[in-house]
């Protein structure tokens, strides 16, 4: 956020003293960046709010809404602006003046954005290489990691595109190749900015668990003892590295029934006595439900302990 702030400022100099529509892209470009990366650290910081009394699932889809917020920033500041731009100099040709600041700036900026490119991918190369590429990108709960890789991927081709257009147009005398140049920046910012948009309305919206998440809750449920079977599964995510799961369970009474047979030898009353019945069945029934009742409480703390971003588990007896 800092270094496009910095970047921001140098480029919308270097515009004003070259009239540069490539160059006005890149500064619109790191501009929109900089509110972008604004809007995600306040989303991330809003999010890691504890839950409360009003929000009882936690704040986790703060990070969704800031990064749609931001989305829409790029759509409209960014991809619009440099598009309306990039068609009023092909449609009105002028005269551009071009020097080593021009140059300078774009050498800086494409050094900058590269290093942070870097730093990204670092920090993502380890889930992308677990689940690959297209997967974690289709699959993961926190967008605004991909976002930013994003944003820097483009940040760096836009610097190359701004630079053939800029060279271009002094090669040839014309601002055409650069008009051309700020329309593909501003369309490649659109692109962003529409799977932004996309990404993070399905996951406000209430998008399921990831598929492999999902499958292996699913197999750690079946492979308890307890475990009869498994109807209407549901699962929601509630925040990045945060789901809720919900399941109908079949639960095996023959199980709880043979874990109840100590309590059942003490308690049996005699043959014949019908008064001791009715306490005997009201105590085997509340040792049922206590019994289910901490079966269902060692299975939530296993799963959570397994799978630590399920945090709301709802598991009914079916």
């Amino acid at each position: 956020m800092v270094g496009n702030s910095f970047l921001t400022v140098v480029k919308f100099v270097v515009f004003g003293l070259t009239g540069s529509g490539s160059m006005l892209a890149e500064a619109i470009h790191s501009a929109a960046d900089s509110g972008n990366q604004a809007l995600i650290f306040v989303g991330i910081k809003r999010s890691m709010r504890r839950p409360d009394a009003m929000f009882p699932y936690g704040y986790g889809v703060d990070r969704y809404f800031y990064s749609l917020l931001s989305a829409v920033g790029i759509f409209v500041l960014g991809c619009g602006v440099t598009l309306y731009h990039g068609v009023h100099n092909l449609l009105n040709p002028h005269p551009i003046t071009h020097g080593w600041p021009t140059w300078a700036v774009l050498a800086i900026s494409f050094v900058v954005d590269c290093f942070v490119l870097i730093q990204v991918i670092r920090q993502l190369k380890d889930a992308m290489a677990a689940q690959g590429i297209s997967a974690y990108i289709k699959n993961s709960t926190d967008p605004t990691a991909i976002a930013v890789l994003f944003e820097d991927l483009v940040a760096c081709l836009g610097v190359l595109v701004a630079a053939a257009g800029i060279g271009l147009s002094s090669w040839l005398e014309s601002s055409v190749p650069d008009a051309i140049g700020t329309i593909i920046i501003g369309l490649m910012m659109g692109a962003v900015a529409v799977w932004m948009g996309l990404k993070n309305r399905s996951l406000i919206v209430g998008q399921a668990a990831p598929e492999g998440d999902r499958a292996e809750i699913l197999a750690f449920l079946r492979e308890q003892e307890i475990v009869e079977s498994i109807h209407d599964v549901r699962s929601r995510v509630l925040g990045a590295e945060a789901l809720k799961i919900k399941a109908d369970v079949d639960f095996d009474g023959r199980v709880l029934g043979r874990r109840l047979v100590p309590w059942v030898k003490e308690h049996l009353p005699p043959t014949g006595d019908e008064a001791a019945l009715t306490p005997f069945a009201e105590g085997f029934g509340e040792q049922v439900m206590e019994a289910l009742g901490d079966e269902v409480d060692r299975i939530e703390e296993a799963l959570v302990e397994r799978f630590p971003q399920v945090k709301v588990i709802d598991l009914e007896a079916e």
